[in-house]
């Protein structure tokens, strides 16, 4: 199993004097191997970094142990300058993680699958125009009463996508955001992104493809197959 290790000369995309994001010797293991280990990187407001490697070198585990989902082994993972996993109802708030399966429901419609969304994500009480221009904003405002199970792929990677925008979170974590996904979708993830981005927002993402966002706001991490990572 890969022992990948990634600290760069400088700590960026943010020096660690303006980042939101700073991430310091994280490391994981399994069943006693080593994933990953010294993982390092700082990432500021508007900003993207995106989590590039093989099948099985650690990028989903990063992102989920990010997320909270998994305890690292070693190493912190500060937000605004406190640590995360001490503080995990306000890291929760802070962010919004897409994994390899959707999230919906194939027995809703796609504005009841963002309504539920809407009510556990505590959105306010125009949550039904928040929700439409959700839906409008990823291509999907003609299918709002459509049962998803009939949605195409791509269209049900939207509705997920879609989810993205109604609360506002500012860090995304995205894991294989544009797997299956045509040119039509991919670029309307490419325009979420941009837009994110642009508001202040950060973007950690795993990708087996370079995903078109701004070059000066974009920095990779790469999960090598030697065993190391680098930027």
């Amino acid at each position: 199993m890969n022992q990948n290790s990634f600290v760069p000369s400088e700590r960026s995309p943010a020096s660690s004097g303006d980042a939101l994001l700073s991430v310091d010797k994280l490391a994981f293991d399994r069943a006693g191997q080593m994933l990953f280990k010294d993982i390092a990187f700082d990432v500021g407001a508007g900003q993207v970094l995106q989590i590039h490697g093989p099948n099985g070198s650690g990028k989903t585990t990063l992102l989920r142990v990010l997320a909270g989902l998994l305890q690292p082994s070693a190493g912190t993972v500060r937000w605004r300058g406190k640590d995360a996993h001490a503080r995990p109802d306000v890291w929760r708030q802070s962010l919004a993680y897409l994994g390899h399966l959707n999230g919906i429901s194939d027995d809703l419609t796609a504005a009841e699958n963002l309504s539920f969304s809407s009510v556990l994500g505590e959105v306010a009480e125009e949550r039904v125009e928040v929700e439409e221009e959700a839906l409008k904003s990823v291509g999907l405002d003609r299918y709002r009463h459509a049962i998803v199970r009939g949605l195409s792929q791509g269209q049900k990677r939207r509705l997920a996508i879609s989810r993205l925008l109604l609360e506002h979170k500012p860090l995304w974590l995205l894991d294989e955001p544009a797997a299956a996904l045509d040119a039509e979708s991919s670029g309307v993830l490419e325009r979420c992104i941009a837009g994110h981005i642009e508001r202040g927002g950060i973007v950690l993402m795993t990708t087996h493809k370079l995903i078109a966002t701004a070059p000066s706001a974009t920095r990779n991490l790469y999960f090598e197959p030697s065993g190391r990572c680098s930027d």
